[in-house]
């Protein structure tokens, strides 16, 4: 039986070549551009504050990176290495599992990744909103593999009554958009809630809301060949 696409969709290599430094400066320089890229944009971000936020030289940037743009993509690119491992190691592992289960698995292990890191949903959302080069590198890279993984067992679980007759771009754009906007704009909902939504439990408590909402053990919607499924 094949593997599942989805583990290998997102490629884990860079385009740097250097051997990363002992003291761990290349990765503290990787997580602070990542940070600054989602506050500021690609263009308002600047070298030397990533560099101070990393407490590392700015002549390392240069370095290890070679310039801003490739720091950008080799930031991005660790974001998803991370997001691909998390799916990896929870996701089921044959083509053939239940459609259903695989989508649970994909909203929930999502929900706690942007939670843990909202600033990956700033800065998707941000670079996503123009029809850039980036962009265009960020979709054919690593979204597209992720989509195509995803809409293959979302149509197998409507095929099969489980999930909403709804366009596979609009329920792409719906989940997304309820999975990961509260932790994007967290300090709005610190503020209007009292409620910290990258708190673990919040996090398991949205994410578990999510697959109640979009599908649920009794939908509706259920075909009648489903039902007949059913014992």
């Amino acid at each position: 039986m094949r593997r599942s696409t989805y583990r290998s969709a997102v490629p884990d290599g860079t385009d740097l070549h250097r051997p990363p430094p002992p003291d761990g400066t290349r990765e503290r320089i990787l997580a602070a551009a990542f940070e600054i890229f989602a506050e500021r944009g690609f263009d308002g971000a600047r070298t030397r504050d990533i560099a101070d936020r990393a407490g590392a030289n700015l002549g390392l940037i240069k370095y290890y990176f070679d310039g801003k743009e490739r720091l950008w993509k080799a930031a991005v690119t660790r974001a998803f290495a991370e997001l691909q491992a998390e799916f990896a190691a929870a996701l089921p592992s044959r083509d053939d599992a239940d459609p259903l289960t695989w989508l649970e698995y994909v909203i929930r292990q999502f929900v706690r990744f942007v939670a843990r890191r909202p600033a990956f949903m700033r800065l998707m959302n941000d670079e996503a909103k123009r029809d850039s080069a980036r962009m265009r590198w960020l979709a054919d890279r690593f979204v597209r593999p992720m989509n195509d993984a995803i809409v293959a067992h979302l149509l197998r679980a409507q095929a099969d009554g489980l999930v909403p007759p709804i366009s596979p771009v609009s329920l792409r754009y719906i989940v997304i958009g309820a999975a990961g906007l509260v932790f994007s704009q967290a300090p709005e909902c610190r503020y209007l809630t009292g409620v910290d939504p990258t708190e673990p439990e919040f996090a398991e408590q949205h994410a578990e809301a999510l697959i109640t909402l979009f599908m649920g053990r009794r939908p509706k919607w259920r075909s009648s060949r489903a039902r007949r499924r059913r014992p």
